[in-house]
């Protein structure tokens, strides 16, 4: 697929705003301290996300006249992320936290964009190019800068973080598998409307169980919840599960999977950047450095890939003397 570099600068921003949303995820769950339990943070506001987007793919269906209705056949595509991607995920996600160090954590959650490169090499058959290797090495070297306090305070080697580590890790392995099934959602045609709602409808259905019985939910606790953890929640709906991933879904028309999750180096520079606006937390120039260097990665894949490509293919051409200068 050729895309014009003018739309590869529009992915590129909207990969940003994106990551962006993502972090915003952190310092909001931070905010709302210990007030709700972890399975209620987890699900409620996914929730709350199904139900508030469900009249806009009613409004979608109505719109396209054109396309015949989905089928039982359609919606059996739905299951496999909705209960891996955003259930098993979600849930892993929070009980792998609550057992090892957010350090370990941090360094964990840096596996994601390689695997979705082994996931989307297996399912999709997207390379991993000389390009995407360099981009990934130079994405990983600005996390690093970045996230100095996590590398220096991880123990992932304590044996008493190992089952913690085991599904924290599982929890990204869950998330990596989603947003390649999503990709190959995409390239069958699925609106990004469709690919949300549908795949959050099954997640929301499976965690019902664990609302009911794990830890009981009940409306009058957020009613007479502070302000707080009201925005919080409507936050965490509508930014994080809802606006962020239709935009996510519609960047993947035009890129890779590969290509897109490489902004997700970008989240601890964000997550840092918040806690300063959020928390009153430091920033020192090492994380900006960190971040900018992540940026350059992010960068060289998704907008300049072909150029760099094909300057590495010219250099190779004329060192094998296939080209003479």
């Amino acid at each position: 697929m050729v895309v014009a570099k003018s739309s590869k600068t529009k992915n590129l921003f909207l990969i940003i705003l994106i990551n962006f949303m993502w972090a915003t995820q952190v310092p909001v769950i931070r905010l709302m301290g210990n007030d709700l339990g972890p399975v209620t943070i987890a699900f409620v506001p996914m929730i709350c996300s199904t139900i508030f987007f469900i009249p806009f793919l009613w409004f979608e269906n109505k719109k396209r006249k054109d396309r015949k209705p989905r089928s039982w056949k359609d919606m059996a595509y739905f299951i496999l992320p909705g209960l891996v991607g955003i259930f098993i995920m979600q849930y892993a996600y929070t009980l792998g936290s609550t057992m090892t160090l957010a350090a370990n954590a941090g360094i964990i959650t840096l596996t994601i964009p390689v695997l979705v490169a082994v996931f989307a090499s297996v399912f999709l058959g997207e390379k991993f190019n000389i390009i995407r290797v360099i981009g990934f090495f130079i994405a990983i070297a600005g996390v690093l800068l970045t996230s100095l306090s996590d590398v220096k305070n991880a123990r992932l080697g304590e044996g008493k973080y190992f089952k913690g580590n085991m599904i924290f890790l599982f929890a990204c392995c869950c998330c990596a598998f989603y947003n390649t099934y999503c990709k190959l959602l995409v390239d069958k045609g699925y609106t990004e409307l469709e690919i949300l709602v549908y795949s959050s409808l099954i997640g929301s259905v499976a965690s019902l169980p664990l609302l009911i019985w794990v830890e009981p939910f009940h409306i009058t606790m957020i009613l007479h919840s502070s302000t707080t953890i009201i925005l919080g929640l409507l936050e965490l709906s509508f930014v994080v599960y809802g606006i962020s991933m239709i935009l996510f879904f519609y960047v993947l028309k035009d890129m890779d999977v590969t290509q897109a999750i490489l902004g997700n180096y970008l989240l601890p520079f964000f997550i840092s950047l918040l806690g300063v606006i959020l928390l009153k937390e430091e920033i020192t120039g090492v994380m900006f450095a960190g971040g900018f260097i992540i940026f350059i990665g992010t960068l060289m894949v998704t907008v300049y890939e072909n150029q760099l490509l094909e300057f590495f293919t010219k250099r190779k051409a004329l060192k094998d003397g296939k080209i003479k200068t």
